[in-house]
């Protein structure tokens, strides 16, 4: 299978999806092709989402290497036989960190994927909110069907937050299942700090409506009392400097 490749860029961190047969005479193509991505900004951060590649050889596993290793930041989102046989031509003093789940990767890249989404002209909210870079995870039960996801969580406030997928398939499954005119709720976990916050919540617009694919915004039901001081003390931690005006969360 001819391989191919997806590019999205969530704030300093490029992202690219391999699918397919990543293998020689294939490599040099796509290597080229994301070099004149990567050539724009190439001091934005990197990761290399191998999930979905089917077989990779040498020359694929050492191109990836090398582009990552070259960014400030790379890192490798898989647990499959393709992150396996990349893993094993990392050589010691050469970290590059390979992660399971999305929200490993989104505590290594940390704030640099903080600065996306749109940030409005200063319209009023009823919650400030901050630009940061949190996992979070939720889900939808549909009848005898459970739905899970991952995000990362751009912006936050009491009222609810703003996240984006760092993978297509939790988008695609996102956008089917995802709807704002339902009335059931969504469970979510939210780490911050050490503390694991449980709530539910609401979806406002996925990115059908808001314009942007990658996206999804979830307003709190019920907040509870120790959930509710725990944002806002995580809010006011962070600092009045990182308050910003409009965003993505009600």
């Amino acid at each position: 299978m001819v391989p191919k490749f997806q590019w999205r860029r969530i704030g300093g961190v490029n992202i690219f999806e391999l699918h397919g047969v990543f293998t020689d005479p294939w490599v040099s193509h796509k290597r080229e092709e994301m070099g004149k991505i990567l050539g724009d900004d190439p001091s934005r951060s990197l990761l290399f989402n191998v999930r979905e590649v089917e077989r990779i050889d040498r020359p694929g596993a050492e191109a990836i290497l090398e582009m990552a290793r070259k960014a400030p930041k790379g890192g490798i989102l898989g647990h499959n036989l393709s992150a396996y046989f990349v893993a094993e031509h990392i050589n010691s003093g050469e970290p590059i960190p390979i992660f399971e789940r999305e929200g490993e990767a989104i505590d290594y890249f940390g704030k640099e994927l903080a600065f996306s989404g749109r940030t409005g002209g200063g319209e009023r909210r009823r919650f400030p909110r901050i630009k940061t870079a949190l996992a979070v995870e939720f889900e939808l039960r549909e009848t005898e069907q459970l739905f899970c996801f991952e995000a990362a969580v751009l912006n936050l406030s009491e009222g609810g937050f703003y996240g984006k997928f760092l993978d297509s398939k939790t988008e695609e499954l996102a956008v089917r299942t995802l709807n704002p005119f339902d009335l059931k709720m969504l469970n979510i976990r939210l780490r911050l700090g050490e503390a694991m916050l449980k709530m539910e919540g609401k979806v406002l617009r996925t990115g059908v409506e808001s314009g942007e694919a990658d996206g999804v915004a979830v307003e709190f039901y019920n907040l509870g009392a120790r959930e509710g001081e725990g944002i806002r003390e995580f809010l006011s931690k962070e600092g009045e400097s990182s308050v910003f005006k409009g965003g993505n969360d009600e």
